[in-house]
């Protein structure tokens, strides 16, 4: 089995690798405006968060040239020490001493030197699972337990210990990432209701049982409620899109960076983006995903064999689940997730994972009938 592609492939999908870099290009430059005055309150120079966050863009670059030149048939060879690897690490981040704790969350692993979250690994080493396990048991996927029960246990497993962390918004976008693959590889839809069903039945345990979610789905339903408590971040990324209006108040000129909007590198860096570049740099970050999408999409269904099939398929509505989660969090469509917007966000274990996927969508795309 080949581990690298013959020059002999088709040539690499052009428009998928424009799309990332200019979503990448937009994201170093948006970090930059969104964090420099945090950055130069705490860290004492406006420079902190975008020099952190060009060594993971180079990472995750690397990461991307690497994967887009393997053979993607030979990641499956790495299915099961990959998938064990996750788990070893999604278990570790939960023990005291290891997993570093942020606002009562135990998502990260801080090594010293560097700090990663071992759940933005974790999503796409599941897919690439889901897509080796769907293509080797496609005559049985109409069998309960090898189409089914199987593939549900060992996701579960994985979307489980999120949940512990906890990452309810992880957990959630994992869920339905795995009800799509498994439809993809048609799996029997009697069967697939179930998940739906389990789903939203522990979704909504998860919801009750912890205060600050209910919190959550408050500000959601009604931020002016609480517009200086739960709904206060809400409240203030409507204050960004409203003052951007149509062209935007001018790139480095927001107000609401000026810790008036918590997070405003991370999570909602869309906001800024809002205010900043207006509805017209909105509407093209959109556009910009969308064709992203679409056009892995055709590559999915030209890809030469049901693992590449799958495999492009899923990452690619990974990237854009989460990307179409926290712009909907950002104008108040649902509950704040935590999760971020894939390239543009600050956050390094999502840019170099997002980034390697896009590897895996290329690497298909060199072979596409």
């Amino acid at each position: 089995m080949r581990i690298f592609n013959s020059g002999e492939e088709n040539k690499l999908d052009i428009i998928i690798l424009l799309s990332v870099l200019f979503l990448a290009a937009t994201g170093v430059l948006m970090v930059y405006s969104a964090s420099s005055v945090y950055s130069l309150e705490h860290h004492s120079t406006t420079n902190y968060y975008l020099i952190r966050h060009s060594i993971y863009l180079a990472i995750g670059l690397a990461f991307m040239l690497f994967l887009m030149r393997v053979d993607y048939s030979a990641l499956g060879r790495l299915v099961y020490p990959a998938y064990l690897l996750g788990l070893l690490m999604l278990i570790i981040v939960l023990v005291p001493g290891i997993g570093k704790e942020v606002n009562g969350a135990r998502r990260w692993i801080d090594l010293g030197f560097i700090t990663f979250q071992p759940s933005e690994m974790a999503k796409y080493v599941l897919i690439l699972y889901l897509a080796h396990s769907l293509t080797k048991k496609k005559d049985k996927i109409n069998n309960f337990v090898m189409g089914f029960a199987s593939h549900v246990l060992i996701a579960g497993v994985y979307i489980g210990l999120i949940l512990l962390q906890p990452d309810f918004g992880s957990a959630a976008v994992l869920t339905v990432i795995v009800f799509a693959v498994l439809f993809v590889g048609r799996v029997r839809l009697r069967h697939l209701i179930l998940i739906v069903v389990a789903s939203v039945a522990l979704m909504c345990v998860a919801v009750v049982t912890q205060s600050y979610r209910m919190e959550r789905i408050s500000a959601f339903l009604d931020p002016w409620q609480d517009s200086l408590g739960s709904g206060y971040q809400v409240v203030q990324s409507f204050v960004a899109f409203g003052s951007g209006g149509i062209y935007g108040v001018g790139l480095g000129e927001s107000a609401q960076k000026l810790f008036f909007l918590p997070h405003a590198h991370t999570d909602f860096i869309f906001s800024i983006i809002g205010e900043e570049l207006g509805f017209i740099g909105v509407a093209v970050i959109i556009t910009v995903f969308a064709v992203m999408f679409i056009q892995s999409l055709r590559v999915s269904l030209r890809a030469p064999d049901l693992f590449g099939c799958y495999l492009a398929f899923g990452c690619a509505l990974l990237i854009t689940l989460q990307a179409a989660v926290n712009m909907s969090v950002t104008v108040g469509i649902v509950p704040p997730t935590g999760i971020t917007l894939p390239f543009v966000s600050y956050g390094g274990t999502s840019l170099v994972a997002s980034l390697s996927a896009v590897g895996m969508i290329l690497s298909v795309s060199k072979r596409q009938r």
